[in-house]
């Protein structure tokens, strides 16, 4: 839990509600595309550049191996072959990583797909809540199991017993960003946690006040796309 438990927390507590200064706030439907479209940006800016530096030691080290194989004795090839063998494992776990994880990622869109949610935007963090749907009301109907949301998975399965909590990020972290694009906020946590927020949650007037006031407070980590 650690540094996420910093991050996430349960909207209904008194302390996230007293502070900080309300800037925009609106409801709006999960959409698969545009949850593609923003974790394709998380992808491009975040994983990708990672990626590039990883892929050049492993170059590194086949290149070396290589050059051990030519350059060994006779009988002495075995520790530089196995080497690379190494190298070139490494080199394919790197890559299939982010492949595996993006099926995952797509795997799971059905489950999202036509989710509402509320969201609000203050000058401190960003909360983000599912908006819960009336049950039918059914004489002794029997217990339902409910399914994994992405509410769910932000607080580390920590649910209440009458309604999920909202999810809560705090801007003043170093290891939040905010990626403002023409028609989403992509929240990023730890480089590893994706929030995609439509603008059309919002207002223009609202939108731009966002972008007036946190671009000052979070600096370099508020990015214009």
């Amino acid at each position: 839990m650690g540094i996420l438990n910093e991050m996430f927390g349960d909207g209904d507590k008194e302390q996230y509600t007293a502070e900080g200064e309300l800037l925009a706030k609106g409801s709006y439907e999960s959409r698969s595309a545009e949850i593609v479209e923003g974790y394709n940006v998380y992808r491009r800016k975040y994983v990708v550049k990672s990626l590039i530096p990883k892929l050049l030691l492993v170059l590194l080290a086949l290149a070396s191996s290589v050059m051990m194989i030519m350059t060994a004795e006779e009988g002495k090839e075995i520790m530089p072959v196995f080497c690379l063998l190494i190298s070139i494992s490494v080199g394919a776990w790197f890559i299939s990583q982010p492949i595996n994880n993006m099926k995952k990622f797509k795997s799971g869109l059905e489950v999202l797909e036509g989710t509402m949610y509320d969201a609000e935007i203050y000058t401190d963090k960003i909360k983000i809540s599912m908006v819960q749907t009336e049950p039918q009301e059914t004489e002794e109907a029997p217990p339902e199991t409910e399914e994994q949301t992405e509410a769910d998975l932000a607080l580390d399965g920590e649910n209440g017993e009458e309604e999920i909590p909202a999810t809560v990020i705090h801007l003043d972290s170093p290891i939040v960003d905010l990626l403002d694009r023409e028609s989403m906020f992509i929240l990023v946590v730890k480089k590893a946690y994706v929030f995609i927020i439509p603008k059309r949650a919002f207002t223009d007037e609202e939108t731009q006040k966002v972008r007036e006031k946190l671009s000052v407070i979070m600096g370099i980590r508020y990015k214009l796309q």
